[in-house]
């Protein structure tokens, strides 16, 4: 078994689930953080010596479990946003379009609802909202273009395959934010 020893002296066994877990987590951070944010958060944690061509390897090789240390990977996680406090008991579900950096969720979260799709399409909000928001992999779909769901921008789809089309990617919800 391979191990990555940190300049702290942690040794990590690497597991098949250690090393999808450290790239899962790097991708779902490069969503939310450039490069040079995530490169300055690592160095200041100090174990290791961070670049962003280093940090751009590690995620293009798919090694993140070889050069990740434990302490860094900790400390990685608390960059993402946490479950709201009622989670995984919600009074109600809801959808988020044109959604923005999600100010009108977090009035919907606080009263026990769940966000289980957005939609938005501004590179800067997504960012923004992915940062605020935890958004349940298991429950929660991110759409950039609402367009690529309602078909509206495809030439000759009739309004019977458009309807279709959006029930099958729209999850149920009791309630429409828009």
């Amino acid at each position: 078994m391979q191990h990555n020893l940190s300049v702290t002296g942690s040794l990590v066994p690497a597991t098949d689930s250690n090393a999808d877990v450290a790239q899962a987590l790097l991708a779902k951070l490069l969503e939310i953080y450039d490069v040079k944010t995530l490169v300055a958060h690592l160095n200041g944690i100090g174990e290791n010596h961070w670049s962003p061509a280093i940090l751009k390897r590690v995620v293009a090789n798919a090694s993140a479990w070889h050069r990740l240390s434990e302490r860094e990977l900790a400390s990685l996680r608390t960059l993402l946003p946490t479950p709201p406090a009622h989670h995984p008991h919600y009074a109600f579900r809801f959808i988020d379009l044109f959604a923005g950096i999600g100010g009108i969720r977090r009035g919907f979260e606080a009263i026990g609802g769940q966000c289980v799709f957005t939609s938005e399409w501004n590179k800067h909000a997504v960012r923004t909202y992915k940062a605020n928001y935890y958004c349940d992999p298991a429950s929660h779909h991110f759409n950039e273009d609402i367009r690529d769901i309602t078909l509206s921008h495809r030439e000759g789809v009739s309004d019977s395959q458009a309807a279709d089309h959006i029930r099958q990617h729209v999850p149920q919800h009791d309630v429409l934010l828009a």
